[in-house]
């Protein structure tokens, strides 16, 4: 009994369970006020620096806009403008090429990687790949499939042989140690290999501009090169506007506009442009890639196995060899022939066989 008068009784379990409850919500509550408040003041931190113009001793809104409105709305008209003269420069840095005509074959002399870097003016990752297929079907290299994922590229070409093949080809050949009689590279998707292919890709990539340029396919586009230059300018001055050292801060909008509008003289291939060869070599290589992809109603000769089979490295370079099998099964109404130098069922899936374990990894 207590001295109060009050009725002695123990607290519960559950009264025990409710109150730390309790007290559990109210330290969720206040770690999210915390958060909440840490957060809104690093936003505060991070922007304000940039609006606020901390070069400058103007605070607040005349930070931003100056004292004067016609200011303010001079450099937004300017925004526009810029915005609007970069989409321009953007849009003439893209070459405006005709849709190119059907052809039934690959150039003559071209390999896979020629062939891709001339219509796209870059090789992607399937170019690897798409180039070993051709050596094997050249019959220079023999595809030997050791376990799943595990794949054997072994050189067995000789001399003569290989001076038939097309200068890129043999680069990564050489780059794989698989131009020489029992040279071997092993396949087998693990970061070594994929580095090792990532070399010789890169390799390959520099041979093709410095064969494009040989041979006066392509050349570099001034314009577009010039465009560059002046969206990396106008980014160092949006930087110096938005941090006040030009005025209120508003005057680095123009800068931005154009930057954001320019965006596209960046794209892969923008800086390069064909030459009247380049554009006849170009018209073939196209319509090749026109045919593989399925755009063309009809194969022509590629009907025969022979022809169809020679296709199918190509077919990989643009990454269209499930669609190119579907066009002979579609034209023809028969399955796509599958070839004696290749030792698996999986020719025509991008996401195994050769294609994955002769992945380039970074």
């Amino acid at each position: 009994m207590y001295d109060n008068g009050d009725e002695y009784q123990p607290d519960s379990g559950e009264e025990v369970r409710s109150v730390a409850r309790g007290r559990a919500s109210d330290a969720a509550r206040m770690r999210v006020a915390v958060a909440v408040l840490l957060g809104v003041s690093a936003c505060t931190g991070l922007l304000f620096p940039l609006v606020w113009g901390p070069t400058s001793n103007a605070r607040g809104l005349a930070a931003i806009v100056g004292d004067s409105f016609g200011l303010a709305a001079g450099a937004v008209g300017l925004s526009v403008v810029a915005w609007g003269a970069g989409r321009l420069w953007s849009r003439s840095a893209r070459e405006k090429l005709p849709e190119p005509p059907v052809r039934y074959g690959p150039v003559p002399g071209l390999g896979p990687a020629q062939t891709e870097f001339v219509v796209r003016k870059w090789i992607g990752d399937s170019a690897p790949t798409a180039t070993l297929l051709h050596l094997a079907e050249q019959s220079v290299v023999r595809l030997t499939l050791v376990d799943d994922g595990l794949w054997q590229i072994e050189g067995i070409g000789t001399p003569q042989r290989w001076r038939r093949i097309d200068s890129i080809s043999r680069v990564l050949a050489d780059h794989l140690g698989i131009r020489s009689p029992g040279g071997v590279f092993v396949a087998d998707g693990s970061p070594t290999s994929g580095c090792a292919v990532r070399e010789g890709m890169r390799a390959m990539s520099d041979a093709c501009r410095s064969w494009a340029a040989r041979d006066d396919l392509l050349v570099l586009s001034v314009r577009t090169w010039i465009g560059r230059a002046m969206a990396c300018l106008c980014t160092v001055l949006a930087a110096l506007g938005f941090l006040g050292v030009l005025g209120p801060t508003i005057l680095g909008a123009p800068f931005v506009a154009f930057v954001i509008g320019s965006l596209g003289v960046f794209a892969a291939g923008t800086g390069l442009r064909h030459t009247p060869t380049g554009r006849h070599v170009w018209a073939g290589a196209a319509g090749f890639e026109r045919v593989l992809s399925g755009r063309s109603t009809t194969i022509g000769s590629a009907a025969v196995r022979e022809c169809f089979l020679a296709a199918v490295p190509y077919a990989f370079a643009f990454g269209v060899a499930d669609r190119w099998s579907a066009q002979y099964r579609r034209v023809t109404g028969r399955a796509a022939p599958h070839p004696d130098w290749y030792p698996s069922t999986a020719l025509y899936d991008d996401e195994t066989g050769l294609q994955w374990a002769a992945k380039p990894h970074n």
